[in-house]
């Protein structure tokens, strides 16, 4: 996985000496790309309120990892402002809260994730800065120190802000920090509980690059 990770940003900074000689990016119209994130920062609470007993309530702490994938949506120009649409599909490897309440020890880890998202920004320069919202959803296994290990799809939002330098051949480099929240619900089990529908609402923070082309 590193090593995808370090192929895919080598590509970010070679691709755009490619087209040196072409127009710069607009900021206008379609456009396809790659993304990758480190994660940190995830934590969640495992089940408040419902009827999983005990150790798995409350939960804190938290891992990271590693989101990566592809990119595509189409902006709308307008003078120097800029309004968006776009979606994304990325594997992921992003962990959060290795340890419960008491000495149950749970661990939810996110597999894979899909986001439709809006943003608007301003073009400063050969620089738009821009905010997004976004729906998300994806595939969360989890586990709770027992037997049953089980995959569920969590769904919530995602906001981001972002910049991204106009460069030659079409291409645009970014800079971008998301913040997600989300939650759904996995059949788990402890060592001491038997097994329920568990409630996980989680968080977590990504810092990364991306690379689109326009077309």
């Amino acid at each position: 996985m590193f090593r995808w990770v370090v192929m895919l940003a080598a590509l970010m900074v070679a691709a755009p000496g490619v087209f040196a000689a072409a127009p710069k990016a607009s900021f206008d119209g379609a456009y396809l790309g790659l993304q990758t994130a480190y994660g940190f920062g995830a934590q969640g609470d495992w089940c408040g309120g419902c009827s999983f007993v005990g150790p798995a309530s409350g939960a804190a702490g938290g891992e990271g990892g590693v989101v990566a994938g592809a990119m595509a949506g189409y902006d709308f120009r307008f003078g120097s402002f800029v309004v968006g649409l776009g979606v994304r599909a990325s594997y992921a490897d992003l962990a959060f809260d290795n340890l419960c309440a008491g000495s149950a020890r749970c661990r939810g880890a996110l597999d894979w994730l899909g986001e439709a998202e809006v943003r608007a920004g301003v073009i400063i320069g050969d620089i738009l800065v821009s905010g997004s919202a976004a729906l998300a959803a994806g595939d969360v296994e989890a586990s709770a120190g027992g037997l049953l290990k089980t995959s569920s799809i969590h769904d919530g939002h995602a906001f981001g802000l972002s910049g991204e330098l106009s460069m030659s051949g079409g291409w645009r480099y970014g800079l971008e920090y998301r913040y997600s929240e989300m939650d759904g619900t996995n059949r788990l089990d402890t060592l001491t509980s038997a097994a329920a529908d568990v409630a996980i609402s989680w968080t977590a923070h990504t810092v990364g690059l991306t690379i689109v082309n326009e077309f």
